[in-house]
């Protein structure tokens, strides 16, 4: 079974109390807002972008875009996290110089185009990031395609639910799915590449 689309969905009360006083002026709830999510980001801008320095411009960035129009969350739309990483998502583009990526030729190929072993199932190489070769792994993340790279980082290293991370990327669930199993082969191939994925098969990367 999928967890990630199974999984129940998070309690957004706090943050919608919180953001009911941001709105009426109370600064403390900014603070508590920075508090609950800015490790979050900063995680995932730094796999994202694989710097620490634009991590921290990027979580920046982020927050201050927050703070200047907090009206633009809209709850109906998901969880605060989930749109906080959207927006860090696009500065980390924006630091990169992409643009919003347009109809992905790779989303209209069948998932069974992938080895099975990437299409379902967490892959074992993201317990490198906890050991002293992260910054090899970053370098390997940096060399998956943004788009696959996007949800990658989303639902396999931060733990993001499928349907925060279509509403982070604005894509719908199927195509999260579709652009996880291809960024899982990717990074299982730039991970060989560097001699970090022993014993494992060589992935053709997708096109």
């Amino acid at each position: 079974m999928d967890t990630k689309t199974t999984m129940a969905p998070r309690d957004m009360q706090p943050e919608l109390t919180l953001l009911s006083r941001l709105r009426q002026g109370d600064e403390e709830a900014f603070a508590e807002l920075y508090r609950r999510h800015k490790d979050a980001v900063y995680r995932f801008a730094l796999l994202w972008t694989g710097s620490a320095a634009t991590a921290a411009d990027v979580t920046q960035e982020a927050f201050l875009a927050f703070i200047a129009k907090p009206g633009m969350y809209d709850p109906a739309r998901g969880s605060f996290a989930g749109w906080l990483c959207g927006i860090a998502r696009n500065f980390a583009r924006k630091e990169a110089g992409l643009r919003e990526d347009a109809t992905d030729p790779g989303d209209l190929l069948a998932d069974h185009a992938l080895p099975e072993a990437f299409v379902e199932h967490a892959t074992p190489e993201v317990r490198l990031l906890a050991d002293e070769r992260a910054d090899q792994v970053r370098a390997a993340l940096a060399g998956v395609a943004p788009h696959y790279r996007d949800v990658l980082v989303l639902c396999e290293l931060c733990d993001h639910s499928y349907a925060e991370a279509a509403q982070a990327c604005g894509i719908d669930i199927g195509t999260v799915r579709s652009r996880l199993s291809r960024g899982r082969a990717q990074f299982a191939h730039q991970l060989s590449r560097l001699g970090l994925l022993s014993g494992s098969p060589r992935v053709k990367e997708a096109s």
